[in-house]
């Protein structure tokens, strides 16, 4: 074996020695801070976010369903306690985030018929429609423009 083999060696051992330690130092990071967000979001009840903003939007269970891709059942259910999995409360949470929104700009009592109204800038599809598909960008876009003031 020649000599700059001979060397490479304990390098790579090193390398991987350091990289197998800095892994196990994100891990710890990531425990730290998953710790941290347990404990800064108290268990929080499904059931009380999920009808009070059910509620606030002024839908039934069956457009709430429509709009987050479940089934009715899934929403008496969710209400009721269950446990929401973790895409419908990615999807809920973005709802939420688009309520809170409209309401610097538009009456509470208006946000729910406003978000299952057609619009021609989104052809003819509602916001809701956007949310249910995924495209929320869009609705996002067009927040921003309605808050600031400027055109489309």
């Amino acid at each position: 074996m020649s000599t700059a083999v001979k060397e490479r060696l304990p390098k790579a051992r090193q390398v991987k020695r350091s990289l197998e330690k800095e892994r196990e130092q994100v891990f710890a990071r990531l425990g730290e801070i998953n710790r941290a967000i347990e404990k800064a979001e108290p268990a929080k009840s499904e059931q009380l976010t999920l009808a009070k903003l059910r509620s606030a939007l002024g839908w039934s269970r069956n457009q709430l369903a429509y709009v987050m891709n479940a089934s009715d059942r899934a929403i008496v259910n969710w209400e009721q306690g269950d446990p929401i999995s973790p895409v419908y409360a990615a999807k809920l949470r973005e709802i939420q985030s688009v309520y809170n929104e409209l309401k610097q700009l538009i009456k509470p009592e208006e946000i729910g018929p406003w978000l299952l109204s057609e619009m021609e800038e989104f052809e003819g599809r509602t916001p809701a429609d956007l949310i249910r598909k995924g495209e929320t960008g869009r609705l996002w876009a067009s927040l921003f423009y309605l808050r600031s003031g400027m055109p489309d």
